[in-house]
């Protein structure tokens, strides 16, 4: 304001009847004057961020460190966002949850997890569960199952349909795993919620077959499973609003697009800023 005003009143006179000290005046004129230096990162950060308007600055901080080898504070990109007016959308918003826990009743096996999900050993701790979409426009269902590795997070297999989620559509996945599995030394889970495809016989029988240990989650308790109910909210805030898919299958390319993109390219902080098929080779 001062500056401005500067062309028709006297310095002198402005700086007495306005609050501001002549120091603090004198200061940020000189800092008007200056090129900015956020000018180049302010580019960066908007082109990152609208490449894919899910990501905070943490990950966009990672991004900068990652692609163009720029060390930059999380504080600093999370300031320049906000002068930006963009920040990491959609995680907010409440999710239909399917349940899967109305069918045969089958066999229900303990918790052997309890929540310990870390692990340093690939293959050893896997988890897996079902999710619904519903697009509004035609009303249509879509079912997915992945089987995820708590290795790295990574997505090893995964069955998805618009037709209604059957014993084949449950199995396939696993049937899939048992073909890539590797052999080790060290016991393995899969960890599931008490959904009836997970209580099937044939279910048990094919874990069984393949020396897997079943761990199941208590009854109505999600945090038993929060790891690939975690993988459920990145991909059903990332697809974006249902409303305007037309069709089930373009939901199901969209899916499976962004299934790759997860393992291949989506960063994740807790695996050192990397994705999860570059964390398993980076360890390999």
């Amino acid at each position: 304001m001062i500056c401005q005003l500067e062309a028709r009143f006297k310095l002198a006179d402005l700086l007495r009847v306005l609050p501001i000290a002549p120091a603090t005046f004198y200061y940020w004129r000189r800092q008007f004057k200056k090129p900015d230096k956020d000018k180049k990162l302010r580019k960066l950060i908007l082109s990152i961020w609208k490449s894919d308007h899910h990501l905070g600055s943490v990950r966009i901080t990672q991004i900068l460190s990652n692609d163009y080898g720029l060390k930059a504070n999380h504080k600093r990109v999370y300031r320049i966002m906000k002068l930006l007016n963009i920040q990491g959308e959609g995680y907010r918003r409440k999710q239909r949850k399917y349940d899967s826990s109305k069918g045969p009743e089958g066999h229900r096996v303990k918790n052997r997890l309890n929540r310990r999900f870390k692990t340093n050993r690939p293959y050893q701790k896997m988890v897996s569960d079902v999710t619904e979409f519903r697009i509004p426009k035609t009303n249509e269902k879509i079912y997915i199952e992945p089987i995820m590795d708590l290795y790295n997070n990574e997505i090893l297999t995964y069955s998805i349909t618009s037709a209604s989620p059957n014993l084949e559509f449950a199995l396939k996945p696993l049937e899939m795993l048992l073909k890539i599995l590797p052999k080790t030394t060290y016991k393995q889970f899969l960890h599931t919620d008490q959904g009836w495809q997970y209580r099937h016989n044939a279910w048990q029988f094919k874990l069984k077959k393949a020396h897997i240990t079943p761990s199941m989650s208590r009854r109505a308790t999600c945090l038993d499973n929060a790891c690939i109910e975690s993988f459920f909210n990145k991909l059903k805030v990332e697809v974006d609003d249902l409303r305007q898919y037309n069709s089930a299958k373009e939901l199901i390319l969209k899916i499976e697009s962004w299934i790759t993109y997860y393992n291949t390219k989506r960063i994740q902080m807790k695996l050192g800023g990397t994705s999860p098929v570059k964390y398993r080779q980076r360890a390999a």
